[in-house]
């Protein structure tokens, strides 16, 4: 019989190290439905792929790995970026007003490597977009489709983001297993 066995197991390893815990605000309610449940399960996965596969693969991590998945946090970054510039060239144009959030919610983030960092930073910006968007919608500057399509749009962007994670974790979790599968044919271990 396992004793740690039900409710009282954690489901996860608790994760040891340095962590900057940090509130976000954001306004849009499917942007924060989107945090409240994928955030925490990045920023674990993010972890583990930054933090403790380059500590037990060591010489043989895939570094490719890490910078594809840096590479993609900043693409998705750069087109939520070129959303704001294109809302807000779009206020400069017709001189509408870019409007205020009309309530706020304070999340928060145990961010513990850059990426989580940059990832929490995406949210944020996403936030904005999506409040500049909805401005400029209220203002029928914007189609009801052409809102539909941007902000789901920018609330994709963080959902790309968990996917990537999801296969980087998967590939590196399959060459720590490789790894030991290996290390236990020789009799290493």
């Amino acid at each position: 019989m396992n004793q740690h066995e039900g409710s009282a197991r954690p489901a996860n390893r608790p994760q040891r190290g340095t962590r900057i815990t940090r509130t976000l605000d954001l306004a849009n309610p499917r942007l924060i439905g989107v945090w409240k449940w994928n955030f925490g399960e990045v920023s674990r996965r993010l972890y583990e792929i930054c933090v403790f596969a380059p500590t037990v693969l060591r010489e043989a991590y895939p570094l490719d790995e890490l910078q594809h998945l840096k590479a993609y946090i900043e693409q998705q970054a750069l087109k939520v970026e070129n959303m704001i510039d294109w809302t807000r060239s779009q206020f400069d144009a017709t001189g509408l007003q870019e409007g205020e959030p009309g309530w706020m919610e304070a999340l928060s983030a145990d961010i513990r490597t850059p990426l989580a960092g940059a990832y929490a930073d995406l949210f944020v910006r996403a936030d904005l977009a999506i409040r500049l968007l909805d401005a400029l919608w209220v203002q029928q500057a914007l189609t009801d489709a052409g809102h539909e399509e941007r902000t789901t749009a920018m609330r994709r962007a963080p959902l790309k983001i968990l996917g990537e994670t999801r296969k980087a974790h998967a590939r590196c979790q399959n060459s720590i297993q490789a790894l030991y599968r290996q290390r236990e044919s020789s009799g290493l271990l």
